[in-house]
């Protein structure tokens, strides 16, 4: 199967902010990608044109296994850094998958595992106070650089990403930034302790 998903699959090196697929309600749309390296961000967008974060992938997480059997892809994926991504072939595993029982079973623990991660993200985002929820996008969105681990993000994105206002986010990272957590740099801003 991955021999097959390979031989029509293509490379896609993209900066960040790059739309690596859109939303799409349309029947026959499907999306299906290997994160080689990077971050992505899957979001979805409402009407009024805000956006809500529902996952991060890295190395190696596979992207869209829901609209390879839904055949529509209601989130959309953007690079949040450097990223490079492997677009696959979403009717060839639809097609294999229909005839191996095993590699359906292996789709499904794998959606399974992404559905949970997602409703934590969502009762987190929920429950947990601003800070925390500041604290948790600041360690999704981290990437290792030098010794330390950086989280290359405006304000804006912080306050879109975890539902507040720029102004709150701008006092809680000052805060964080008091206790010795996080410092600004060229960069961004970096994690000083990540426990």
């Amino acid at each position: 199967t991955w021999r097959l998903l390979f031989d029509r699959a293509h490379q896609i090196d993209a900066p960040p902010k790059t739309v690596l697929y859109p939303e799409t309600e349309q029947v026959r749309t499907a999306h299906l990608v290997l994160v080689v390296d990077g971050l992505v961000r899957v979001y979805r967008t409402s009407r009024s044109g805000r956006e809500v974060t529902i996952r991060y992938a890295r190395r190696g997480d596979i992207l869209g296994l829901p609209s390879v059997v839904a055949q529509a892809s209601p989130a959309a994926a953007q690079a949040v850094v450097p990223t490079r991504v492997v677009a696959m072939s979403a009717e060839v595993l639809r097609s294999r998958a229909q005839r191996d029982s095993q590699l359906a079973w292996a789709m499904a623990e794998e959606m399974a595992g992404s559905l949970f991660n997602i409703q934590e993200r969502l009762a987190h985002n929920v429950f947990a106070p601003v800070r925390s929820r500041v604290a948790r996008y600041l360690l999704d969105v981290a990437t290792p650089a030098g010794d330390s681990h950086v989280a290359t993000a405006s304000y804006e994105d912080i306050a879109g990403a975890i539902g507040t206002v720029r102004e709150v986010v701008a006092r809680t990272l000052a805060a964080l930034r008091d206790d010795g957590l996080i410092r600004r740099t060229e960069e961004g801003i970096a994690l000083i302790d990540l426990d």
